[in-house]
């Protein structure tokens, strides 16, 4: 028996084949905190830029230092994943280009966090840590706070950002998924090809990704680089289907109806073949109901996870509540994500404003709707799944369940019905135990 192909994968440390890899940031050793000493592993920045922080920190500025670094590698991210063009973010992101508020600067810090993670350009721990960081600063920056960020937060912050991001360089930065990309609009990936082997045995979040380049490639390659493409989503989504999420099928209906409505022919086609081997038209979507509602709840989710959220959070939750109480299928995951995100807070509290419309929201949903989005998009909801790694939010969520009753509805996803039956006890620790076993599932 011959040794498999590894081409167009990556090999990591423990050598096993993997679609594209995570880089695990620098190596600075741990008895090195100062910020004097940390400065020296930066890469990515100039030496104004580093002296900047340098001198805030020694001048006991230390939310000045810290934010400003902060900033600079959320910039670098940002550099990095725009360098894969809008259209592909967007795809990403699941939104589109007419539901942009404000298209010059449309990531929040939080998309940015997830994508550069999606995308390999931080590992699971640094996505974790990030996004601990990102709720950290947000709320030390509210001017109403009176409490100051402290030497020893500062120093965890700023050692953070630099060793997963500003001690790299452009070459480090050259990711892998980049190559994998690259593959799919140039090669045909046939069932024998070690890329779709490996996928077809990768954790979840490369499949979603997967999909997602796929469906954006489609769109934008020309001539036969875009007939390759073709020919890749015809034979690796249906393949992968089964094991994709509700909300992760949606996409390739909206992209089918909006490729009928603009008369793009070969991608209809294309479309087609893979819907018609999935049995999926019940994912094409029937009017733009669905379009508008996916808007108000990314909205509100941006909000909750924007600065001054506790202020902003009553108003979008009002624009989702005011849609009607009839939520769409095609947008029930979204506005679930962003429902619950508001319900169960953030590390400090909720936004009290915005309760009466969420529990609006929340109070007319059926039990079917209820036991769609536990046994069909839970397990894949990162946003709720990592707020659960967090005491504070975790009784709040435990209240939740009690409050809705969720532990007696027809749950049939054992990890999640383990998970509820835990919150209708309180065992916050079981709680805790069990969303970190079903996020591990998803990387």
């Amino acid at each position: 028996m011959g040794i498999p192909s590894t081409k167009g994968c990556v090999i990591n440390l423990a050598n096993e084949i993997v679609l594209w890899d995570s880089p695990n940031g620098a190596r600075i050793p741990a008895t090195v905190a100062s910020v004097s000493e940390l400065s020296g592993y930066i890469n990515m920045l100039s030496p104004r830029e580093i002296d900047r922080i340098k001198v805030s920190f020694e001048a006991g500025l230390f939310d000045m230092a810290t934010e400003y670094t902060w900033n600079r590698t959320i910039a670098v991210l940002r550099d990095k994943i725009m360098s894969f063009g809008k259209e592909f973010v967007l795809e990403m992101l699941g939104r589109n280009e007419d539901s942009l508020s404000d298209s010059s600067d449309f990531l929040s810090d939080v998309d940015i966090i997830n994508l550069s993670a999606d995308l390999g350009l931080i590992n699971k721990t640094a996505k974790i840590l990030f996004l601990q960081n990102s709720e950290l600063l947000k709320h030390y920056l509210v001017r109403t706070v009176e409490d100051e960020l402290d030497v020893t937060q500062a120093q965890a912050c700023i050692k953070g950002c630099i060793k997963y991001v500003l001690a790299m360089n452009d070459d480090g930065f050259s990711i892998s998924f980049t190559n994998f990309r690259e593959k799919l609009k140039r090669q045909i990936i046939s069932e024998e090809h070690d890329i779709y082997q490996t996928l077809m045995n990768s954790p979840y979040f490369y499949k979603r990704t997967t999909t997602r380049t796929l469906l954006n490639l489609s769109k934008s390659e020309k001539g036969a680089e875009r007939e390759i493409v073709f020919a890749n989503m015809v034979t690796i989504i249906p393949s992968i289907w089964e094991d994709l999420l509700s909300d992760d099928r949606y996409p390739i209906g909206f992209a089918y109806a909006e490729a009928t409505n603009a008369g793009d022919l070969p991608l209809v086609r294309a479309l087609k073949s893979v819907l018609l081997k999935v049995k999926g038209f019940d994912y094409v979507p029937e009017s733009l109901r669905s379009n508008t509602f996916i808007e108000a709840a990314n909205h509100l989710l941006e909000v909750h996870f924007g600065n001054n959220n506790f202020h902003n959070e009553p108003a979008a939750a009002k624009l989702l509540f005011d849609l009607g109480s009839s939520i769409p299928a095609p947008a029930l995951g979204k506005c679930m994500t962003s429902t619950i995100s508001c319900k169960i807070g953030n590390t400090w509290n909720i936004s009290w404003g915005a309760q009466t419309y969420i529990d609006g929201i929340l109070s007319n949903l059926t039990d079917d709707r209820w036991e769609y989005y536990f046994n069909k998009v839970f397990i894949g909801d990162e946003t709720i799944l990592l707020k659960l790694r967090d005491l504070n939010i975790v009784e709040r969520w435990c209240e939740f369940v009690i409050q809705y009753d969720i532990n007696n509805k027809n749950i049939q996803e054992h990890h999640v019905n383990q998970l509820l039956q835990a919150s209708s006890r309180n065992s916050t620790r079981r709680v805790k135990e069990i969303a970190q076993q079903i996020y591990d599932q998803l990387r």
